[in-house]
């Protein structure tokens, strides 16, 4: 019996995801004629056509939808394969797609990078930058390994570790009338700014510092389509209100010109800074030893 090979299964995978030759050859970066004949190949073993080829659509037959999921979990079985050999060699080593979010990134890489260069010299660590719901669907195809990321989220279909509760702080032009604490109602009176819908940040603040319960500050209809903190300080800088930020994008040192920063009092409105992986991945023991590696490296 002739059996597909896992290129062929890419290959049919990465067409039905999108429904384009030309796209997912791109994507698996071969030709569109190496693509297409590995397809024919596979069709020829299965006995059956795939895809409609259309002159200017492409779409699943019956037969082809109905091998999506089998052919995914062939996959998923041959990568566990792969990985269940590797736990024997030595922890953090070999490849590992980490995907991370862009509210985390810049802050943690410099902290993690050089500790990873340190103590895990032989890991070859890649990383990929993508807002929350985009990492997951990649972590679901196999895309990442893992993704560092922040909660609360829907992460039911993962498994995944909490590493630490991080505070959120408020950033304003306003100088404080003293060294009190600020209450969650003193957002009342301030124009809140948050990043624009797709990242989660925006969704945690809202919930930590219970936002929409205030009445919905202004700032929850002007987003003014901030995709980074970075572009959120210079908003606040230019007096357009104020915002919430996260502690690891605050440097006590080297506090941004003309801003001013206040803690919250206790319980301290927070996100939770977690590590997620794909249920029974057999490296679960090398993504814990990981995430310990994460905390120990920014909170020595």
């Amino acid at each position: 019996m002739r059996l597909p090979s896992t290129r062929q299964l890419e290959y049919f995978l990465t067409v039905a995801e999108t429904l384009s030759f030309s796209r997912a050859s791109e994507l698996c970066h071969v030709t569109q004629s190496a693509l297409s004949n590995g397809l024919t190949e596979l069709e020829d073993i299965m006995g059956a056509k795939l895809f409609d080829r259309g002159t200017r659509r492409v779409a699943l037959t019956p037969v082809g939808e109905e091998l999506v999921a089998p052919a995914k979990a062939a996959l998923e079985q041959m990568e566990h394969l792969v990985h269940l050999a590797g736990t024997h060699r030595a922890p953090l080593t070999g490849r590992l797609i980490l995907g991370i979010i862009p509210t985390i990134a810049p802050y943690l890489l410099p902290k993690i990078l050089p500790q990873q260069a340190i103590h895990y010299p032989d890991l070859d660590l890649q990383l990929r930058e993508d807002i929350t719901a985009r990492q997951l669907d990649n972590l679901r195809k196999g895309k990442v390994d893992a993704v560092l990321m922040a909660l609360p989220y829907d992460v039911e279909d993962f498994a995944h570790e909490t590493l630490w509760p991080e505070p959120f702080f408020l950033a304003g032009t306003k100088k404080p009338k003293s060294n009190a604490f600020l209450k969650i109602g003193d957002l009342k009176k301030e124009t809140i700014l948050l990043l624009e819908d797709g990242h989660c940040l925006r969704d945690h603040v809202i919930e930590s510092c219970h936002l929409t319960a205030l009445g919905e500050p202004s700032g929850l209809r002007k987003t003014l389509g901030a995709t980074s903190l970075q572009t959120l300080i210079q908003m606040v800088q230019h007096g357009y209100g104020s915002t919430l930020l996260p502690s690891m994008a605050i440097d006590p040192y080297n506090v941004p010109k003309g801003l001013y920063i206040q803690r919250f009092e206790n319980p301290q409105p927070h996100r939770l800074i977690a590590l997620v992986w794909r249920k029974n991945d057999p490296r679960a023991t090398e993504f814990r030893l990981l995430g310990d590696f994460i905390k120990k490296s920014c909170y020595k």
